[in-house]
C-alpha cells in the first residue's frame, strides 16, 4: 500500500512538474512577444509621451480582463470542485461585462486627455474581446490540459506578431493586440467546449455560482487596478513621459512575475481536482521562503534591467528608469508573490477571505500610495508600491495562518 502511495505521489509530482514547464514556456512566449518585440516597437515609431497614453488605455484593458475574464475562469475552478456549472452560468456574465465595459471605455478616455473619442469603437471591442480571451484559458486548465494551453498562449502570440507586421499599413495599436486576442479565443473555440452551444443554459448552482464570480471579481479588480497604478496614477498625475519611464523600470520584474500565472494555475487545477492537504505550519513555511526568494529576485532583475532595458529602449527612457531599478522591480514582485499565497487559500477557504484580503489592500493602497505619487510622482510611487505590497503578503499570512488553524 506504501509503494502504491508512493508511486501515485511521484506520478502526480512528474505531471505537475511537465505541466509547469509547459505554462512557462507558454507565458515566456506569451510576455516574451508583448515585452521585447510589440511594446519597444511601438515605443521606437510613437514616441515615449505617446506611448504612455497608449500604455494607460492598455491598463484599463488589463484590469477588465485580469479583473472579470480571470475572476470567471477562477470562479469555475472552484464551482467545478464544489458544485454544478455550466456555460451558461458564465456566458451571462461575460455578457454583463460587455455592458460595462461601454462606460468604463467613455471614462478611461476622458481622463487620458488628448486621446480621440475615435478610438472608442476600437478600444471597446479590444477590451470586451480581452475578458473573454482572459476567461477562456478556463479550458485548458479546468480539465488539466497544459499542452494545449501551450498551443493557446502560442496562437495569441501569432496573432500579436501579425499585428504587429500590419502596423506600418493599419497605425492603429489596437488592432496589434486585438488580432492576439481574438487568436487565442478561435483556438478555445476550435480545441474546447466552452464557447459552444448552448451558450445560455444555467446549472442548477446558477446563483451560488453568480455570488462567487462577483466575490472573486471584486477581489482582482482591486488587485487589477493596483497592479496597473504606476500608469493610471503618473498618467492621471504627471504625464505620458512617467508613465514609460516607471513601467520600463519595473519591466523586468513584471516579466519574472509573471512565472507566477502559471505557477497560479497549476497550483489551483491540482488543488482543485486532488485531495490536497494544507495546514497552517506548511503555508507558513511557503510565505516565508517566497519572501527570500523575492528580496533575491528583486536584486536580480536590477541586475538584467541594466543590460535589457538599455538594448531595448531609447537612451533617454534607460536614463531615468535606471534610478529606480530595484525599488519598481521590488514591488512588482512583492504583489505576484502574495497572489500565488492567495491562490493557494482560495482553494481551502471561502471566496469571501480573498475580498477581506484585497480589502485591507485597497484601503492601504488609497492611503499611501496616492498621496505619495501626487506629491513625489515616480519616486513616491515607487516607495508607496513597496509598502503597500509588503502589507498585502503580511495580510495574506496572517489571515493564511487564522483561516487554515480554525480549519
Amino acid at each position: 500500500m506504501e509503494d502504491s502511495n508512493t508511486k501515485n505521489k511521484s506520478g502526480l509530482v512528474k505531471k505537475a512538474s511537465k505541466d509547469f514547464i509547459f505554462s512557462v514556456l507558454a507565458l515566456i512566449i506569451y510576455n516574451g512577444v508583448l515585452q521585447l518585440l510589440i511594446y519597444p516597437q511601438i515605443t521606437n515609431r510613437m514616441g515615449k509621451e505617446a506611448f504612455g497614453t497608449v500604455l494607460y488605455l492598455i491598463s484599463a484593458v488589463s484590469i477588465m480582463g485580469a479583473g472579470f475574464g480571470t475572476s470567471a475562469s477562477y470562479s469555475r475552478m472552484m464551482a467545478k470542485k464544489n458544485r454544478e456549472e455550466a456555460n451558461g452560468d458564465y456566458n451571462i456574465f461575460l455578457l454583463i461585462i460587455a455592458a460595462i465595459s461601454v462606460p468604463v471605455t467613455l471614462i478611461a478616455l476622458h481622463v487620458a486627455k488628448g486621446a480621440s473619442l475615435g478610438l472608442f469603437l476600437p478600444v471597446l471591442v479590444l477590451m470586451i474581446v480581452t475578458v473573454f480571451r482572459y476567461y477562456a484559458d478556463v479550458q485548458y486548465r479546468m480539465t488539466i490540459r497544459f499542452k494545449e494551453y501551450f498551443f493557446f498562449f502560442a496562437a495569441t502570440s501569432l496573432g500579436y506578431v501579425l499585428g504587429l507586421m500590419l502596423f506600418p499599413v493599419t497605425g492603429s495599436w489596437v488592432f496589434v493586440l486585438f488580432l492576439g486576442e481574438i487568436f487565442g479565443i478561435i483556438f478555445t473555440v476550435a480545441t474546447g467546449e466552452i464557447f459552444r452551444p448552448p451558450f445560455f443554459k444555467i446549472s442548477g448552482a446558477f446563483k451560488e455560482n453568480m455570488v462567487s464570480v462577483w466575490y472573486i471579481s471584486l477581489s482582482n479588480l482591486l488587485a487589477a487596478l493596483i497592479l496597473h497604478s504606476d500608469r493610471i496614477l503618473l498618467r492621471v498625475f504627471k504625464g505620458g513621459s512617467e508613465v514609460t519611464v516607471f513601467y520600463t523600470a519595473s519591466l523586468v520584474g513584471k516579466i519574472v512575475a509573471m512565472i507566477t500565472t502559471p505557477l497560479n494555475g497549476i497550483v489551483i487545477s491540482y488543488l482543485t481536482n486532488y485531495k490536497i492537504v494544507m495546514n497552517k505550519k506548511r503555508f507558513a513555511g511557503i510565505g516565508a521562503a517566497f519572501m527570500g526568494i523575492t528580496v533575491i529576485g528583486a536584486a536580480a532583475c536590477c541586475f538584467v534591467s541594466m543590460i535589457f532595458v538599455k538594448l531595448c529602449y531609447p537612451a533617454d527612457v534607460y536614463a531615468e528608469a535606471s534610478n529606480y531599478f530595484f525599488l519598481a522591480n521590488l514591488g512588482q514582485l512583492l504583489y505576484f508573490v502574495s497572489g500565488s499565497l492567495m491562490v493557494v487559500l482560495l482553494a481551502f477557504t471561502e471566496e469571501k477571505l480573498q475580498f477581506i484580503i484585497n480589502l485591507v489592500y485597497g484601503i492601504s493602497f488609497a492611503v499611501i500610495v496616492i498621496p505619495v505619487t501626487y506629491m513625489w510622482g515616480i519616486t513616491g510611487i515607487a516607495y508607496g508600491l513597496v509598502a503597500v505590497n509588503t502589507i498585502r503578503f503580511v495580510t495574506v499570512i496572517i489571515l493564511g495562518i487564522g483561516k487554515l488553524r480554525k480549519n
